[in-house]
């Protein structure tokens, strides 16, 4: 497990520059990004696991993910190769893991290539949204999930649709908003095939009625309060594959 750092909510990127996502997303498929702007789940029978599911399993991702390690009660069973701010952009190029054996701090790419796994979770794309465009951080992203596949290829990828941020938030951050995060989302979704590729969205499981981040879930309407950490896992549990 990496080093764990005090949770903070993630610093802003530069502004997003002006473009136009309609030529990308005319070709995303209207069965997962609807007139609603809702990500759908996959057609998908996941299974109800117990938490001995994730003895073999790799948890990767920003402050989101080390607030899973802090408070998910995963730590003893799963790896997590987390931190603060970390993005799709320099997820391989941080020191998240320690080499078994010396301790030494290594790359999570380093990492990959030294121990398998049999579930790898990947939760990225909150720090991405005030740069490039969904088109750009698709292209990272799909060389991420290509790259893990390659080191890790008997291994389950569950593709996690970035949680949404409050209502408050969404109406007033230009960046960090929920439409944002639900065009990435949609995108992300594409990757799943539903044989080695799973999406998989805990906005399910923590959003409110209108599809927000629940206001009395988070700390600073980005991030969850501890105790709330256990609806996230409790989903996880949910949304297992049988092999």
């Amino acid at each position: 497990a990496p080093e764990n750092p005090e949770q903070i909510p993630e610093g802003r990127l530069e502004p997003l520059r002006e473009s136009t996502h309609e030529e990308y997303l005319n070709h995303i498929s209207a069965d997962i990004y609807g007139d609603a702007g809702v990500v759908r789940a996959a057609a998908y029978d996941f299974s109800q696991v117990d938490e001995s599911y994730f003895d073999d399993a790799l948890f990767i991702g920003d402050s989101r993910t080390v607030g899973l390690f802090e408070y998910g009660g995963l730590e003893e069973r799963a790896d997590f190769y987390a931190k603060i701010s970390l993005t799709i952009y320099n997820v391989f190029s941080e020191l998240l893991a320690k080499e078994e054996g010396t301790g030494k701090k290594i790359t999570a790419e380093e990492a990959l290539s030294q121990k398998q796994y049999g579930k790898v979770y990947l939760m990225l794309g909150i720090n991405e949204l005030g740069t490039g465009t969904t088109e750009t951080f698709m292209e990272e992203y799909k060389a991420v999930v290509e790259r893990i596949r390659e080191l890790q290829p008997d291994a389950v990828i569950f593709v996690e649709g970035i949680m949404k941020v409050t209502a408050s938030k969404d109406a007033e951050d230009p960046i960090f908003n929920n439409k944002n995060i639900e065009e990435k989302n949609a995108a992300i979704a594409e990757l799943a095939d539903n044989q080695t590729i799973f999406y998989i969205d805990v906005n399910e499981a923590v959003c409110d009625a209108e599809g927000n981040l629940n206001a009395e879930y988070t700390i600073d309407e980005v991030h969850l309060k501890a105790k709330y950490y256990e609806i996230w896992k409790q989903f996880l549990l949910e949304h297992g594959i049988e092999r």
